[in-house]
């Protein structure tokens, strides 16, 4: 039966939902016909596993009744199994089945080489082992890529240059799996792939227990390869109680600065030698607690990204902080080295938005943040017009600009685009309230309305908002530490009001004073 063809005869989709067909009495003498609910409901579904993803989902939706059957997990369980026969487990999450098929049906990574005049898009080898793909990076003359199993793939010569000096896809490339288990992994944040000679993954290992007995526990670890042949030179081992989830580089070869992210939303740090990793010796390193953390303990960080010479963060309520370690890039990011203090790099600097960041990308010397309606604004230098606004005038601003982007990775030769949708990330962006819509006329000044182009007076209702949303006292001056740190005042000023709230937060918290009253 497996491989025996099926023939159904005056088949007729019967839903009492929809009602009977129109002109069906007017059609006699053809034979009754038959309805698809009579069939078994496995017969039903292993007929339906046979077409393709885009007209099962189309089949979907024509009724109610074969909107539950191609629903159903059987379905997409048959339809993963199509797609991806090496996969073993179906994952976790509400919808497994669902979610593995359309992970590995929508997987892709396509690249578009600068210069010269073809603009032909490529698409990459899809690895058959790969549970979809979460993460890539290229580098030299390879790609890795990190699929939402854990597993990174390690594509060899995957990048090579054709007759017209363009760069285009090897086809006959080779994949292997370099290692199992990897959360995160990064290399040199600079844009030039020359550069990127180690990748630094962050994974999870079976480290031994107390000597003397058999058990065994999960440590997270860092695993440094070179990138060239997937070798293995250098791995760091932490304590069973850290637990990471991403890790960005930042900062020189000879003093590479290590940012690790935990799940409780805080940054440690550690510095390597990067020229020195190559060799067989053991050496201990120092994993401190990053000053963003120390200074601000209320904020949660959710990502991160960073480049040579800054760091960017942004919060799980949608703020944005800013590391910046040069004069030079701080004066092409903000157009001015007014709160600039070389004495103190680390000291973190909040961007002004009226609304939740989401995403972030960061550049040499500019930068790019999506808001949570979808919004993209950009910032810093626009020598080339890297920022996208139409002109090459520099923004020491967020500035809005009109694009729609999904994941993209640029290098200095190619662009590359990513594709895996996931069923269980909800909807990341909210609608835009009207009166915000780009392109709503703002008031003009005779109409005796003042102007806030930059949106200050609405971002001061929206913390207003939030801070009576806080159900005690205490959540909201946490709420308030919160908000004086993505408000655009300067390092001392900050420091000020941080100081004041500590001193009403424990003098309140001493003498019990009630909630304040609502507004």
């Amino acid at each position: 039966m497996k491989n025996s063809p099926v023939f159904l005869y005056k088949v007729k989709r019967s839903c009492l939902s929809c009602g009977p067909e129109p002109g069906g009495e007017e059609k006699k003498g053809r034979g009754n016909p038959i309805s698809v609910q009579s069939f078994p409901p496995e017969l039903v579904e292993h007929i339906i596993s046979f077409l393709p993803v885009r007209d099962v989902v189309a089949l979907g939706q024509t009724c109610r009744y074969f909107h539950e059957v191609c629903d159903a997990e059987g379905v997409w369980r048959r339809i993963c199994r199509r797609l991806s026969p090496r996969l073993r487990e179906q994952g976790s999450g509400v919808r497994p089945w669902k979610r593995a098929a359309i992970l590995n049906y929508t997987k892709g990574l396509y690249f578009q080489a600068f210069g010269g005049r073809r603009r032909c898009l490529s698409k990459s080898v899809a690895p058959l082992l790969a549970h979809g793909y979460r993460r890539f990076l290229p580098t030299k003359d390879h790609v890795f890529i990190l699929d939402y199993a854990g597993t990174l793939f390690f594509f060899k010569n995957a990048l090579v240059s054709s007759t017209f000096g363009q760069i285009q896809w090897k086809r006959a490339c080779r994949y292997v799996v370099l290692c199992r288990g990897a959360k995160d992994f990064a290399s040199d944040p600079r844009c030039d792939t020359v550069y990127r000679k180690y990748l630094y993954v962050l994974a999870t290992r079976e480290q031994a227990g107390v000597v003397g007995t058999t058990s065994s526990r999960a440590c997270d670890c860092v695993e440094v390869y070179l990138q060239s042949s997937g070798q293995r030179v250098f791995k760091m081992t932490f304590h069973h109680s850290m637990n990471f989830k991403q890790i960005v580089l930042v900062g020189q070869e000879t003093q590479r600065a290590l940012l690790l992210l935990t799940e409780e939303g805080k940054i440690y740090s550690l510095v390597v030698n990067e020229t020195q990793l190559d060799q067989p010796r053991s050496y201990t390193v120092q994993l401190a607690l990053r000053k963003v953390s120390r200074c601000l303990p209320h904020l949660r960080v959710a990502c991160m990204a960073s480049n040579q010479s800054s760091t960017l963060y942004i919060t799980d309520q949608g703020g944005v902080y800013f590391e910046v370690h040069t004069p030079g890039v701080y004066r092409d990011l903000f157009g001015t080295l007014q709160a600039f203090d070389p004495l103190d790099q680390q000291m973190p600097l909040a961007l002004s938005l009226p609304a939740k960041i989401l995403f972030c990308a960061l550049g040499y010397n500019h930068l790019g943040l999506v808001d949570e309606f979808g919004r993209i604004f950009m910032q810093g230098n626009n020598r080339y017009g890297q920022l996208g606004t139409g002109d090459k005038m520099d923004r020491g601003e967020p500035t809005q600009v009109p694009r729609c982007v999904c994941s993209l990775c640029s290098t200095r030769e190619c662009l590359y685009m990513l594709s895996s949708h996931d069923i269980e990330h909800q909807v990341t962006y909210r609608d835009l309230p009207a009166s915000r819509v780009l392109g709503t006329p703002e008031p003009s000044l005779g109409a005796g309305v003042p102007q806030d182009p930059g949106g200050a007076a609405w971002a001061c209702e929206e913390y207003l908002s939030q801070i009576h949303s806080c159900p005690t006292l205490q959540d909201r001056m946490e709420k308030m530490k919160e908000i004086v740190g993505w408000m655009p005042l300067m390092a001392a000023q900050k420091d000020f009001f941080w100081e004041a709230l500590d001193m009403l937060q424990r003098a309140a918290g001493g003498v019990g004073l009630p909630d304040p009253p609502e507004p």
